[in-house]
């Protein structure tokens, strides 16, 4: 264990990385799906309500899940 611990302290910093705007996206889709998903009862110990699935909230958390899968590929 020691010589993993020595290895992880020499290896090079990573130049830093800017990620400001999409990580400013990437908050306010987490946060828009999270509403959302409380709003329909999924998410959590909420009970989902009836044909959530077919609804237009539904519908713009699957576009957001595509959207997150995009910025953290």
């Amino acid at each position: 264990m020691r010589i993993m611990a020595e290895e992880a302290v020499q290896q090079p910093a990573q130049a830093p990385i800017d990620i400001e705007k999409p990580l400013s996206e990437l908050e306010k889709l987490i946060s828009e799906k999270i509403n959302l998903a409380k709003k329909l009862g999924i998410m959590g110990d909420l009970e989902p309500i009836q044909g959530y699935s077919d609804t237009d909230e539904y519908r713009r958390i699957g576009e957001i899940d595509k959207r997150l899968w995009e910025l953290v590929k």
